[in-house]
């Protein structure tokens, strides 16, 4: 999925864990703390080695970059932490050069520690951005004291009230919102009906059950004349031309079942030797009944 990011961009809230990149793509580093006051606001963090910092600030505020100044943003792990969140796509967008890639990763709440909560409405998300979040500050901390910390690590909260209270104060960066891949949808349809952004989606990932939590969106800042032509897979072009025909459509046959694992697998090798056609046929099978 990185293979759309090349220029110069930025990774918001990268912290220990930033996008394997290109060699075409030069990474800054963006984040609303410092190396030292990260460590000191997420001790859970340790010793692992966090990316340097190049500029300050808030994904809701990037008023350190100009307009039209970058040719990617990758915001991964990161929406579900803005408690306005249309805003902060808003600041993205902005600072995107037409064209520019927006690459974003969100948890899937089923196989996430958001399991027990409610999806984000978009009716919340417009109302927070039309009034602003602080009204809805303290219901997100207490959901997320009630229905997170109190269930991992086999957690318990003695007193609530004052959790909240502590968390808040720290300005603790808590998952304020859960999406499914749907319901990501409506929030972005919601964002371009308020905003006037445009984006256009070019390639998607569901969660790989089993061996991620999260779902991908890759999008383009505008909408071209024409369909975008889609970067090759590393050694696509040379093992397989992205043709039609009925050649290219013949497959081996397919088991008698389904094994419900998903097929997604985001490894370079394997989406090489599947090329782009065959990354889709390896949804279809056969059930019990042929069908």
């Amino acid at each position: 999925m990185a293979r759309w990011l090349s220029g110069s961009g930025i990774e918001i809230g990268a912290l220990h864990h930033p996008l394997s990149v290109p060699a075409s793509a030069d990474v800054r580093y963006v984040d609303r703390l410092d190396e030292t006051q990260l460590r000191e606001h997420y001790p859970e963090l340790g010793g692992q080695p966090l990316v340097p910092v190049s500029l300050i600030g808030n994904a809701q505020d990037l008023s350190a970059l100009s307009d039209d100044s970058v040719d990617f943003v990758i915001a991964n792990h990161l929406f579900e932490h803005l408690d306005n969140p249309i805003q902060g796509l808003k600041e993205m967008v902005r600072v995107l050069r037409a064209g520019g890639v927006l690459y974003l990763a969100v948890p899937e709440p089923r196989a996430t520690f958001d399991s027990r909560r409610d999806l984000t409405t978009v009716k919340h998300l417009v109302r927070d951005y039309r009034r602003g979040p602080k009204q809805s500050r303290k219901a997100h901390f207490t959901e997320y004291v009630e229905k997170v910390e109190m269930f991992i690590d086999a957690g318990h909260v003695d007193d609530v009230r004052a959790r909240v209270r502590q968390l808040s104060e720290m300005d603790y960066s808590i998952h304020y919102h859960v999406w499914r891949p749907d319901t990501f949808m409506d929030f972005l349809s919601a964002a371009r009906a308020l905003t006037r952004i445009e984006l256009e989606l070019v390639d998607f990932a569901p969660c790989d059950r089993g061996k991620d939590n999260e779902f991908i969106f890759v999008f383009l800042k505008g909408i071209a004349g024409a369909p975008p032509a889609v970067p090759p897979l590393p050694g696509e072009a040379a093992n397989e031309p992205d043709a039609g025909g009925p050649e290219s459509d013949e497959a081996p046959a397919p088991p008698a079942t389904i094994a419900f694992v998903s097929p997604v697998d985001r490894g370079p090798d394997h989406d090489s030797a599947l090329g782009r056609t065959g990354r889709f046929k390896r949804w279809f099978g056969r059930t019990l009944l042929g069908l």
